[in-house]
């Protein structure tokens, strides 16, 4: 170093205040070094956390919005049932036979109100054909949620009042857990396990090939012994809660009360 730049530099002195200063600045600049990379950690975490939260909700939305309260069973020529959800949305909409799925495929059900989606099943042409036939109508309400399972109920005997072969009821879940394992929907597994109280010579594949019409008759044919096409069916009333008792017009022991 040339003795001339050393002279230079010995003369220079740092006093205390100037050390201080230097000393809180690299302490300083070695804090905000540190800080980031902990953020950084904490901002994950909550991120994280934020995440979790949203995916419990949507899990938890989900369950609550797919999650079958009531099913509505129709059954006339076509079958097909109606999951209705705690907010009153058809959920799932499912026909039991070929007549039963080319009707759901034609209408808007899905995620109507479900008296919005009865009375345009109702109103459809293909059901509105069959009763202009004189054909039998049954629907069953699967009471999940026995105030809601109620409410439907009330909801179809009103709508079902003014057709002279319209039977409207409701199951308990219990009752109805074995239908779909016959394959049937529950109004016609209802039927069955009646007809099968005086015979077991109709198997499920055949009792769903029928009407219901053709089904009441022959249950009446066995209660009373006469030929099905003699079949007059008994006036009823009202609607009500359980197997033996229904709204509209029964046949024989069914009769509403």
């Amino acid at each position: 170093m040339p003795h001339e730049w050393k002279e230079a530099l010995d003369q220079i002195h740092a006093d205390e205040a100037l050390k201080q200063r230097t000393r809180q600045f690299v302490q300083q600049n070695m804090a905000r070094q540190r800080r980031p990379p902990a953020m950084r950690v904490v901002r994950r975490t909550l991120y994280a956390a934020c995440a979790c939260l949203a995916v419990c909700l949507l899990a938890a939305g989900y369950y609550l919005y797919f999650t079958p309260t009531s099913i509505i069973s129709v059954d006339i020529n076509p079958s097909l049932e109606l999951s209705v959800n705690r907010f009153d949305r058809v959920i799932d909409v499912t026909g039991y036979n070929e007549d039963g799925e080319q009707l759901a495929g034609t209408l808007d059900l899905l995620y109507q109100d479900f008296t919005q989606a009865v009375t345009q099943l109702l109103d459809s042409e293909t059901v509105q054909t069959c009763l202009a036939r004189d054909e039998f109508l049954s629907i069953a309400v699967v009471e999940i949620d026995p105030q809601q399972g109620q409410t439907i109920l009330q909801y179809v005997s009103s709508c079902t009042a003014q057709h002279r072969n319209a039977y409207c009821y409701s199951l308990a879940p219990e009752e109805a857990e074995h239908a779909h394992e016959t394959g049937l929907s529950y109004g016609k597994y209802k039927a069955y396990q009646e007809i099968l109280a005086y015979t077991d010579a109709y198997t499920p594949e055949q009792i769903n090939a029928m009407t219901m019409r053709q089904i009441r008759e022959l249950l009446y044919s066995l209660q009373t012994g006469q030929e099905p096409s003699a079949v007059t069916p008994s006036a009823g009333g009202g609607y009500g809660h359980g197997g033996e008792h229904g709204n509209g017009n029964g046949y024989g022991r069914h009769n509403a009360e």
